[in-house]
């Protein structure tokens, strides 16, 4: 990935881009992967606790799962580790009601899995929104 400018004010990117990044003073970075924010004062990146933090590493989408019931969810940009929790919701429109749930929590992705709430089998073809959130107490 390469660290992109908003507008004149928010660079985003990871943190491994922030020091090559030729900012002037008075901007802020978002590391992706981190959910960490930075004002550039002085010619430096110093640590900003700005009021950014709603932006906190979240992550969302809506799939479809497979004829087997499962979905690995693949981030376009990681987190920096697998601390971070997943809400599941299946829309609404299913016949038969299902339940789903996620395994295999990575960085990088997670995998989704589908059942029938009736019978317990896998359910596939199911169409599923989920939120990843970074665990993050500032």
């Amino acid at each position: 990935m390469t660290a992109t400018l908003y507008g004149n004010l928010v660079w985003k990117g990871l943190a491994s881009e922030k020091p090559s990044i030729s900012a002037a003073d008075g901007q802020f970075y978002m590391e992706l992967d981190t959910g960490d924010v930075y004002f550039h004062r002085n010619g430096a990146w110093e640590y900003s606790e700005a009021g950014l933090s709603f932006i906190k590493a979240t992550k969302s989408g809506i799939v479809t799962t497979d004829a087997n019931g499962l979905y690995n969810v693949v981030f376009e940009t990681p987190f920096v580790d697998a601390s971070y929790t997943v809400a599941l919701t299946i829309q609404n429109g299913e016949v038969t009601p299902g339940i789903a749930g996620f395994s295999d929590i990575a960085a990088t992705g997670f995998t989704i899995h589908t059942r029938d709430s009736r019978s317990g089998q896998s359910k596939g073809n199911t169409v599923v929104s989920w939120l990843a959130t970074r665990n993050y107490n500032p």
